[in-house]
């Protein structure tokens, strides 16, 4: 039942629930200071704020304004990227809303939804891309037949977003031209790109670098001391559990020959035969699709699929009979001091099983492969909410009740020594390697700059401190067209690094490190009118445009709130 509340609540309210959140959390279009009235009676009325044509101090204006561009972003990003924050959200539905007030004044036209351009910008979409970088017409009609069962959305809603979108960026367009590129910005990518670089890297191995490091108790524990906040256990909830076996049903559980036969045909490879048995192979029978040999292999495993099938169905029945238990303990009001005589009359007990949290769920819940289930449910339990929703574990299916609150705290050194002392030899041998590179560095730059050979310079100094050393010189190439063997920290030391210097000692790995001598450098003579210029040039252009377009929206949005800004005495 509890369950069914929650769901009703996020099916039919989400929006409301959005539009609460952004009111709270919006700060520089929402909160006022106290001369504002916010806050200062039920009587007080919040203070309009216009922006383009709508007032932020209005629910239903905020609602409208935060869907369209969570919609207009779902669609625009990959299904791969990660969800925008709430502050990238807030700018990108205000600029949004800007640009299409001002697309509105200079009457930029709404594309046809049957037109060519329309249809462009739909393919273009990142929700709708393959994993080959295209548009997948699969993941398209995906979308569009999810809408038929949406309650909230429909595919004219979408159409009207995207046409939206597709104004508000005929108004950026217009604001960022086509993108001005600098000479010495040109000059410096074209750079870049084709300097043909003749390196040796020598790639450092310390997996053997065995430093003595300090692990007295007093390094230990001045070490500790700084890094305390490393091992602070979270806060948790102490709880007991109310469980519902599942033992208690599989007597009552009546399975049909059919079922047990549906239950195996409907996943085979859930159920290898036993060894040393070895069921027939696959032999498909051309004429029904059929495997012939399906019934001699579903013999062999029959009681293995039994004995799942009816635990599955107990497990089922017992989280059921906790679904009922939940209903009485709420219906009847059961306080925590009346639970042990509640529990008595159903033949249940509750078990203590201490403070559970992130990193600390007991086996009995399901330990640490519960945690996303468990842990949520915990957190949400409180001394006038001690009863959690019936959750299943191992046993059958249990209610969690609220003990106390067990408050974050930093551990005594003794509770986490061997733990502490791991940690800080790793940070110590880290420290010390990353040290000991960059001497090692110095050394061999030294030894180059007087005449000494790289390799040589670099095998005596690495083998005084204990490191091995393996020098590679691949052919002279370009950035346009790098050789696969380099490792890629090789290339953060080519942004600084001149012909005949030595780069930064430059960690590559928990135990190694590149060092990359520059044997010649090769800088191509700048012509503004060549192909390689004209190609960087009309790559940087758009992406330039577009920054500037944003930064000028930003401001013109700043600017409109700033008019409604509360005066702050």
């Amino acid at each position: 039942m509890i369950s069914w509340i929650q769901r009703t609540f996020q099916q039919h309210f989400k929006w409301l629930f959005l539009a609460l959140l952004v009111i709270v959390i919006i700060s520089f279009v929402f909160i006022t200071n106290a001369s504002s009235g916010l806050g200062g009676g039920a009587h007080r009325k919040l203070p309009d704020r216009p922006f383009f044509g709508i007032n932020l101090a209005r629910g239903d204006a905020v609602k409208a304004l935060f869907e369209d561009a969570q919609l207009s972003l779902y669609l625009r990003r990959p299904s791969f990227a990660s969800q925008p924050s709430e502050g990238e959200i807030q700018q990108y539905a205000l600029e949004r809303h800007a640009a299409l007030h001002l697309a509105d004044q200079l009457r930029l036209p709404a594309p046809a939804p049957d037109s060519n351009e329309f249809r462009a910008y739909i393919q273009s979409l990142g929700r709708f891309i393959g994993p080959d970088g295209r548009f997948d017409p699969k993941a398209y009609a995906a979308f569009i037949d999810s809408l038929k069962t949406n309650p909230r959305l429909t595919e004219g809603d979408v159409a009207r977003v995207l046409a939206d979108d597709l104004r508000a960026r005929a108004y950026e367009n217009l604001l960022a031209g086509p993108g001005h590129v600098l000479p010495a910005d040109l000059a410096e990518q074209v750079a870049r790109r084709d300097t043909r670089w003749t390196l040796a890297i020598a790639s450092i191995d310390g997996k053997d670098f065995a430093p003595r490091i300090d692990t007295s108790d007093t390094a230990l524990a001045a070490w500790f001391e700084n890094n305390s906040r490393r091992y602070e256990i979270p806060a948790r909830v102490s709880v007991a559990a109310i469980t519902v076996p599942a033992a208690r049903f599989a007597d009552g559980v009546k399975l049909t020959e059919a079922e047990i036969r549906a239950a195996y045909d409907a996943n085979p490879a859930r159920y290898p035969a036993p060894a040393p048995l070895k069921a027939p192979d696959v032999k498909i029978d051309s004429a029904t699709g059929q495997d012939e040999n399906a019934d001699a292999s579903f013999a062999l495993v029959r009681g293995l699929v039994e004995a799942d099938l009816r635990k599955q169905r107990a497990e089922k029945a017992a989280l059921a009979a906790a679904d009922d238990l939940a209903v009485k303990l709420l219906e009847q009001h059961v306080s925590l001091d009346q639970l042990p005589a509640f529990l008595a009359s159903h033949k249940l007990a509750a078990d203590e099983l201490g403070p559970v949290g992130a990193g600390a769920v007991p086996a009995a819940l399901g330990g640490e492969n519960a945690a996303s289930r468990i842990v949520p449910e915990v957190a949400r339990l409180t001394a006038e909410r001690p009863y959690s929703n019936p959750l299943p574990v191992p046993a059958g299916a249990a209610i969690l009740v609220w003990r106390e609150n067990v408050p974050a705290r930093i551990p005594a050194l003794s509770e986490v020594k061997e733990t502490v002392l791991a940690d800080y030899q790793a940070a110590e041998k880290r420290r010390l390697f990353n040290e000991t590179g960059r001497k090692l560095r110095d050394t061999v730059a030294s030894a180059v700059a007087s005449g000494k050979p790289f390799a040589d310079a670099l095998g005596s100094a690495a083998s005084a401190v204990g490191l091995k050393v393996e020098i590679k010189t691949p052919a002279a190439f370009t950035l346009v067209q790098p050789p696969p063997e380099i490792d890629y920290a090789a290339y953060q030391a080519l942004e600084t690094l001149e012909e005949g210097k030595i780069g930064e000692f430059l960690p590559s790995g928990e135990n190694s490190a590149v060092l990359v001598h520059a044997i010649k450098k090769e800088v191509p003579a700048f012509d503004p009118g060549s192909p390689a210029a004209t190609e960087i040039k009309n790559q940087m252009a758009p992406v330039l445009a577009e920054r500037n377009a944003r930064s000028i929206l930003a401001a013109i949005v700043e600017a409109e709130l700033s008019k409604s800004a509360p005066v702050i005495d």
